[in-house]
């Protein structure tokens, strides 16, 4: 989320560089305005986008035209349909064979069995999936689910399901203000900081916070 100081920052510079900027606006419902248009997007995004629109436009930005820019950057740096399936087929083929390893019962020396360590590495998985692919199949469950039943048969069938729904995932995105790729990124910091704080506990006390973190 764009901090207020970030948008008071930017108004700022609008202002030294056109000086009659909203001079006879109120301040306190530019900066709410600005903020509630840029709520989706963090600061390093929008301070790019706005000096970027600085640079080209020729009368004074609009939070539109500092989204523009923010899309234009994260269209660049996303990976194409193609791309995104090739991770989400292979995504599929691992779940397949972690799941095949959840009834092991051997316990390892860090107080885990090699049937937990699966279920974390599914869950890693699924934390770590492009947004697209998240917001696609919508729960770690249905990647399950989808593995199971996923054959050599059905597998150009789901090739070609995935790439006609990627467009309306993006209009879906878009029309959410980036929620969905939002949420993804802050689910897998979230989960990252539960698992690491597990590290610093003992063995019995690690593996119930790695199986807590999981179920939550």
């Amino acid at each position: 989320m764009a901090s207020r100081n970030k948008i008071i920052e930017m108004i700022g510079a609008i202002k030294a560089v056109y000086p009659y900027y909203s001079k006879d606006g109120d301040a306190k419902v530019l900066v709410k305005t600005w903020e509630a248009l840029l709520n989706a997007y963090d600061d390093s995004e929008v301070e790019h986008g706005f000096y970027k629109s600085l640079q080209v436009c020729k009368m004074p930005p609009t939070p539109a035209d500092v989204i523009e820019h923010i899309k234009e950057v994260r269209r660049a740096s996303e990976p194409s349909g193609e791309e995104l399936w090739g991770i989400y087929r292979k995504a599929l083929e691992k779940t397949l064979r972690f799941m095949g390893e959840f009834g092991y019962t051997f316990v390892e020396e860090d107080g885990l069995t090699q049937g937990d360590k699966a279920r974390a590495k599914v869950e890693d998985l699924w934390r770590e999936l492009p947004w697209q692919i998240k917001a696609y199949l919508s729960s770690k469950s249905e990647m399950m689910a989808m593995a199971k039943r996923l054959d050599r048969e059905e597998i150009a069938f789901e090739q070609n399901r995935f790439l006609k729904a990627l467009p309306t995932l993006e209009k879906r995105n878009e029309y959410l203000g980036g929620r969905l790729a939002l949420d993804a990124g802050e689910e897998l910091r979230m989960t990252r900081e539960v698992l690491g704080k597990a590290k610093e506990l003992g063995f019995n006390e690690r593996r119930n916070a790695l199986l807590n973190a999981l179920e939550g």
